[in-house]
């Protein structure tokens, strides 16, 4: 039963920061207005060059859950 309590703990906790951080980041990107703060030309994100950043960052986010997942097998296998 103690592992189940730390695992709603830890559920508990990542919803509260989700939520904070989607609250802080949507308060960040629009004025009290409710208009966006970004450039109109930041908006349409209908670029070659975004499509690019875009890629980029899926490859290193990809990469790194990839790097954390080995290491986790390793730390599983030495065990």
């Amino acid at each position: 039963m103690g592992k189940l309590g730390g695992k709603l703990m830890w559920a508990i906790a990542g919803t509260a920061a989700n939520k904070m951080a989607r609250s802080y980041t949507r308060s960040a990107l629009h004025r009290d207005d409710g208009a966006p703060r970004l450039p109109r030309k930041a908006r349409r994100q209908d670029g070659m060059g975004m499509m690019l950043g875009w890629a980029v960052a899926t490859g290193v986010i990809l990469a790194i859950a990839d790097v954390l997942t080995e290491q986790g097998k390793d730390s599983a296998h030495a065990r």
